[in-house]
């Protein structure tokens, strides 16, 4: 987006931000502040440390209350258009009524009238005719107004409808320069392929306006929303397929789920509806899409219909459990009344800032907030920031994930790597949800010298900005390999995993984005007790971490207390068919993750445990200084706690069944001096097969 760009690059560090105008200077000294880089810190007001000029663009158009009637009714059952007709003539002339949404519990009607009207006139006129009305609301203009509760149990659960899903493709991702987002350094998403797998049999919903290239992708499907033909001019929403699965094309581009199955619903350009945003979210959801991502321009579009379509996705999406929506933060730059600092914020009456949305920030390849460098070598922002953004994943210059068409690729309006601004009107190689794309702009602008492309892809590696679309269409990525390591976690389960396997952003610049074109670009400077920082959320999404404490509470723990390591030796020692694998079953170990998340007692009795097997690795005479028995009594406890934890979600009737047969087991070993040895003997085995470098370091203390 360029609004407002040229605000940001006015202002200096001596530059007010708000409140009155300075005094005019006095004769013959200069009137404008200092440059950013030379400006010395204390010319710097004192702030808090979450603050930050808090101002965003205004995208909210004025109501159309009273104007000729196009609106949509939500009813709280199905009825026939005719019977809204024959309510609403005696009012309004030449009345259409149009079914848009009939799957219950959600039941809408646009109703047109060349004759103006209020929408309470309609909503009265419609109970008149005994029409059980939710509510009315525009179809055009946005609103804040939250839409009546609707009965989620009269409305099944979402389950797929004829998509098809992919199986695993076991092909090995490319290592070149532009795929660092996959890896674990420079602030990548920490993709481990043996451990996260390739979302096979996970389903991809993506929301876009337009998909120049779509043939390139493999879509289950293309889906129009309001619309006769599929847009062509960008290739937006293709990118943003492309990043979080891939093309499927031989040797094509892998992306961070690439066994997914992707479908694409593509949506009007901004300004002409409110409605297909929604319309499109529960579509996917009702399909069976186990995410869904919408990094389209949809500022400006918040509604009733937008509030009931993420309800229905919380509660009826994925079966039930749940579907996550993700959207980016965008970029909408605004310099306040009396301020010269361009705000870079996200409105809190944004779609993306919905509490059930998760909203992504972009980060930079090395550490922090991505920032690009104007022609005069400045670092500026290329996102929004707000109270609502929950985490960061890479946006910086990322391979681009298309070939360029045949002859001449439309590149006009695409953002060039890191070392050149962006072109006025554009927002990105894959054009930013922050701003409305220009027409024609549609790829990516190749870096000059990148790399070539390992493999079979025969051309030069091409580097674009991904921005805040292109981050989150990987966080949606990671939240496909996340569910297909269990695809039993409901919701707040997933939102609570990856929470709390985030690995943590410093709030300050590095040091390698100096110079800053303006310090009011990179506040706030701290974070609020949770982790939270307005630029980064609560940390960069970790696929590696993710994907190990989704599907095992054992690794869950070991991820929780920072052993990464011992966390990915468990994982191997239960795929391997070991003693591990023989503990206890798959479907235990999904369940009991979903009870560690729910119950933080058990959580912290489970991470206890680890840490004492970390602390006795290869130290016999710490394990015997704790008394025999001591272990086999702690598992005892832990179990017993498992099955009789209220936080904890229910057991399915196999998982109740082995829980009840383990704590038998323990139960009876307790009684038989040798079964104690024995289960003391196999918790010492794993405690050093797992913390091997622990157990390295004990012998050779022991030896000296």
């Amino acid at each position: 987006m360029s609004r407002g760009r040229d605000a940001a690059s006015r202002g200096g560090a001596g530059a007010p931000e708000e409140g009155p105008a300075r005094a005019r200077p006095a004769r013959g000294r200069p009137s404008a502040p200092p440059p950013a880089s030379t400006a010395s810190p204390r010319a710097r007001p004192a702030r808090p440390p979450w603050d930050f000029g808090y101002a965003p663009v205004p995208t909210a158009a004025g109501d159309d209350d009273g104007c000729p009637l196009d609106i949509v009714v939500a009813l709280r059952c199905a009825a026939a258009p005719g019977d809204v007709v024959a309510a609403l003539s005696a009012r309004w002339s030449a009345v259409e009524v149009e079914r848009v949404i009939e799957r219950p519990p959600i039941f809408w009607l646009r109703v047109r009238s060349p004759d103006g009207g209020r929408r309470a006139e309609v909503a009265a006129a419609l109970s008149a005719a005994a029409l059980p009305v939710r509510y009315v609301a525009s179809a055009r203009r946005p609103s804040a107004a939250v839409a009546p509760r609707f009965d989620a149990a009269a409305g099944a659960a979402a389950r797929p409808d004829g998509w098809t899903v992919r199986g695993a493709s076991f092909e090995e991702d490319p290592v070149t320069p532009g795929r660092w987002f996959l890896r674990d350094e420079e602030g990548g998403i920490g993709v481990d392929r043996r451990r996260c797998g390739s979302g096979a049999g996970m389903r991809l919903g993506v929301i876009d306006d337009d998909a120049w290239a779509a043939d390139e992708l493999g879509l289950d499907r293309e889906v129009l929303v309001m619309l006769e033909h599929p847009p062509r001019s960008q290739a937006h929403g293709s990118f943003m397929v492309a990043w979080a699965v891939g093309s499927r094309r031989p040797g094509g581009f892998r992306g961070v789920a690439p066994d997914a199955s992707p479908r694409l619903y593509l949506i009007p350009k901004p300004g002409s509806c409110v409605l297909a945003l929604p319309v499109a979210i529960i579509q996917a959801v009702s399909d069976g899409a186990d995410v869904v991502v919408c990094a389209a321009y949809v500022e400006g579009s918040t509604t009733p219909m937008l509030d009931d379509a993420l309800e229905f996705a919380a509660r009826l999406g994925r079966r039930g459990r749940g579907c996550p929506v993700v959207f980016p933060t965008g970029r909408e730059a605004s310099s306040p009344p009396a301020s010269l600092h361009a705000s870079f914020s996200l409105g809190f009456g944004e779609p993306a800032s919905d509490p059930r949305v998760f909203c992504v920030g972009p980060g930079a390849r090395g550490e922090g907030w991505f920032l690009w460098r104007d022609r005069r070598g400045r670092s500026r922002p290329f996102a929004n920031r707000g109270p609502a953004v929950r985490w960061l994943a890479p946006g910086d210059d990322l391979t681009c994930p298309l070939p360029p068409a045949s002859g001449a690729a439309p590149e006009s309006g695409a953002a060039p790597a890191s070392g050149a601004a962006p072109a006025s009107g554009a927002s990105g190689a894959a054009p930013e949800s922050g701003a409305a794309p220009a027409s024609g702009a549609s790829g990516a602008a190749p870096e000059s010298g990148a790399a070539p492309t390992s493999g079979a892809a025969p051309l030069a590696e091409r580097l674009c900005h991904a921005e805040s679309s292109g981050a989150s269409a990987l966080a949606a990525g990671v939240l496909l390999l996340v569910l297909s390591r269990n695809p039993a976690l409901r919701l707040p389960e997933l939102d609570a995993l990856v929470l709390r396997t985030l690995a943590p952003v410093p709030p300050a610049a590095p040091a390698s984005a100096e110079p800053i074109a303006d310090p009011w670009d990179i506040f706030p400077d701290g974070r609020d007790r949770d982790g939270h920082n307005a630029k980064h959320g609560y940390g960069r999404i970790d696929a590696g971490r993710a994907c190990l404490a989704a599907g095992d509470p054992v690794a869950l723990a070991l991820v929780l207390i920072g052993e990464d390591r011992a966390a990915r030796a468990w994982h191997d020692a239960r795929a391997a068919g070991s003693l591990a694998r023989g503990l206890y079953s798959r479907r235990l170990a999904r369940w009991a993750v979903r009870a560690l998340l729910a119950d933080p007692s058990l959580c912290h009795g489970v991470c206890a445990l680890a840490r004492h097997a970390r602390l006795t690795a290869g130290d016999d005479a710490r394990r015997r200084a704790h008394g025999a028995g001591i272990v086999l009594r702690q598992l005892s406890v832990l179990v017993r706690g498992l099955a009789a934890s209220r936080q904890a979600p229910p057991a399915p009737p196999r998982v109740r069944g082995e829980v009840a047969a383990l704590l038998d087991d323990l139960e009876r070993s307790a009684t038989d001096a040798a079964a104690v040895q024995a289960v003391e003997s196999r918790f010492g085995e794993l405690a050093d097969a797992v913390f091997a470098d622990a157990a390295e370091r004990g012998a050779r203390q022991g030896a000296a």
